[in-house]
């Protein structure tokens, strides 16, 4: 009983870690989204540019420049992972 009882929690804590991931990288992609388009890039553009990461065309590094970039825009302006996916989408993200 207290197998199945382990093996559940530890379904549910690797459920919660996986869904916390794929929640940050799309905060990522979003506010990448956002960066692009505030430079200038068109909508489709600035979504190719978000697509490209965490994928098997990105690299670490430009994963890692990215997730610098949601850091400093959250720090910059107070939003919320779900505020900058918000507004990401508002504006076309479709990530």
């Amino acid at each position: 009983m207290l197998g199945i009882l382990f093996l559940v929690a530890l379904v549910l804590v690797g459920f919660v870690v996986v869904s916390s991931v794929r929640q940050g990288r799309r905060f990522i992609r979003a506010a990448l989204f956002l960066h692009e388009l505030e430079g200038g890039r068109r909508v489709e553009a600035a979504n190719a540019a978000a697509a490209v990461l965490f994928s098997a065309d990105s690299s670490a590094p430009a994963d890692a420049h990215a997730a610098q970039i949601a850091d400093a825009r959250r720090k910059r302006t107070g939003e919320s992972q779900a505020q900058v996916i918000g507004a990401a989408r508002e504006k076309g993200f479709e990530g």
